[in-house]
């Protein structure tokens, strides 16, 4: 597709480009052009790289174009390339991506997954390709970057093929509960750090709900309100093959069988006995905390990378209408499922794969380009205050007012390379590394699976999934009556296959290494 340079933006953006990354006391930082190859003029012609962006709103942010002229500065001279950023709704994210990873002239070169699909299924379907190759000759930044974590880069790989660099970012995630301070304060609970199982969160409910009978406790909704982080569900979210005890074992298990499986079901049901489920679940479309900021819920479950500072961010920012308290629930574990929540391919219609991953690695490794992805251009859609902490310019107060998708760090290629927010604590990336560095790591760590040989029994399981699931787990089924038909199905479409397959290739996995 054809630029838009503006020479009077260019102008602009030469006042404000300085201060965007403090470089030398960021990790990843490597201080010098990512290629030695690309330091070219700006008379040159670029390829231009399509990239996606999701929007939380509708069209494009206000300010799109200041940020990716500012953003393909630094391109030009340090990836020879362009980015032209591809904003898909949030609200419609399946269907417009489908669309762009068909192949044609408007196709995505470079893709971020998050919320799309797995890995697995994505190479399965064709629509990413392997990037060994084109990482050792393009990308030497990410290589330093996870040179002393090869486990974690490898849970990009499908039979032994890389398919996508992780962000570099939490790694390690936990199952958490959410609810207002008042309801707590008036059932005389107060939350421990971490409780173990379903079970004590459920004995906790009931005392709140006891003390606060009109409110409700569960967000069932049109969305699973619990992903089970726990276990290692292996990059697949529709469970089909999970590993129960990843901490001690490698035994693939048919999810909806299992004895986690069952014992959640048991919560479920005295969840609805005790009326802690919100009225109607299954008309319920609000994401997981937008339950809690509506107050259709007074708690949420659901799973956090460091929940210290996530509570401490919605306090200060009064996110909730008031103070909110919590627990971790299980352990934390280092999974190729945590570890590939966000990840960032080359697709396999990219005509410039070289050039796709020298824009991937200024994105990984230079601060003032990383900071201009994430939070756009300082002055503009954000100002940095005496404590060297990013925050809304004067008169703005969110990121649809700013006109930049800022404060999303999490979910770019490296969020630690940018300045905290005002509202995190400011050690929030250092508790983020603590906990990748003491997280429990799944004997699977690394693992995907290639679900090509069973790519028929996934999608009938799938189907049957989606029939099933959500009416189970929001307790709007008879679960004693539905469970067995629910598992007689999986059965029929093939979910024996499925694990065993899982099985296979895990046990030729671990036998290689």
């Amino acid at each position: 597709m054809k630029r838009l340079l503006a020479i009077l933006l260019a102008c602009v953006l030469a006042m404000s480009l300085a201060a965007c990354g403090k470089k030398g006391d960021v990790e990843g930082d490597t201080k010098e052009p990512v290629n030695e190859q690309t330091n070219a003029g700006d008379s040159e012609d670029y390829p231009v790289l399509r990239i996606n962006q999701t929007a939380f709103y509708g069209g494009p942010p206000d300010n799109h174009e200041i940020v990716e002229e500012a953003l393909n500065k630094i391109l030009r001279e340090k990836a020879h390339a362009e980015v032209e950023v591809v904003y898909i709704q949030a609200s419609d994210l399946q269907t417009q991506l489908n669309l762009l990873l068909t192949g044609g002239d408007d196709a995505l070169d470079i893709l971020t997954s998050f919320w799309y699909t797995s890995i697995g299924e994505l190479v399965s379907n064709g629509q990413v390709m392997a990037i060994d190759d084109v990482l050792e000759s393009s990308g030497p930044g990410i290589q330093k970057l996870y040179e002393p974590y090869p486990e974690i880069l490898d849970c990009a790989r499908v039979d032994g093929k890389l398919y996508g660099i992780p962000s570099y970012t939490a790694w390690t995630c936990g199952n958490m509960y959410l609810c207002m301070e008042d309801t707590a304060k008036a059932a005389n609970v107060e939350f421990p750090e971490r409780i173990d199982t379903v079970d004590e969160l459920t004995d906790i409910l009931l005392k709140l709900k006891e003390a606060n009978p009109d409110k409700y406790f569960i967000a069932g909704s049109t969305s699973p309100y619990w992903i089970p982080k726990s276990i290692d569900y292996l990059g697949d979210t529709n469970y089909c093959g999970v590993i129960i005890d990843p901490e001690n074992s490698t035994k693939i298990e048919n999810f909806y069988e299992s004895d986690y499986f069952l014992n959640f079901c048991e919560n479920v049901k005295k969840w609805k006995e005790n009326d802690l489920i919100c009225p109607d679940p299954m008309s319920n479309t609000q994401v997981t905390l937008g339950n809690l900021t509506n107050k259709i819920t007074y708690g949420i479950t659901g799973y956090d990378y460091n929940l210290t500072n996530t509570i401490y961010e919605a306090n200060k920012e009064n996110t909730y209408d008031g103070p909110i308290v919590g627990t971790e629930i299980g352990a934390r574990l280092l999974t190729t499922s945590n570890v590939t929540t966000y990840l960032w391919h080359i697709t396999s219609f990219c005509d410039e794969p070289e050039a796709a991953m020298r824009v991937l690695d200024v994105l990984y490794t230079d601060p003032e380009a990383a900071n201009i992805f994430m939070n756009g251009v300082e002055g503009v859609t954000y100002v940095v205050d005496e404590n060297g902490q990013m925050d809304w310019p004067e008169g703005i107060h969110n990121h649809q007012e700013a006109g930049w998708f800022a404060g999303y760090n999490y979910s770019h290629p490296n969020g630690f390379l940018c300045p905290t927010w005002s509202k995190q604590r400011e050690d929030a990336y250092e508790l983020m590394k603590q906990d990748n560095a003491n997280g429990v790591p799944s004997k699977a760590l690394g693992f995907t699976c290639d679900i090509s040989p069973v790519a028929d029994q996934y999608a009938a399981c799938a189907n049957v999934i989606a029939q099933y699931y959500l009416p189970i787990i929001n307790g709007v089924v008879d679960i004693d009556e539905t469970l067995p038909e629910f598992q007689k199905a999986l059965r029929d479409a093939g979910i024996e296959d499925i694990v065993a397959e899982k099985q296979a290739q895990l046990d030729r996995w671990l036998a290689g290494k």
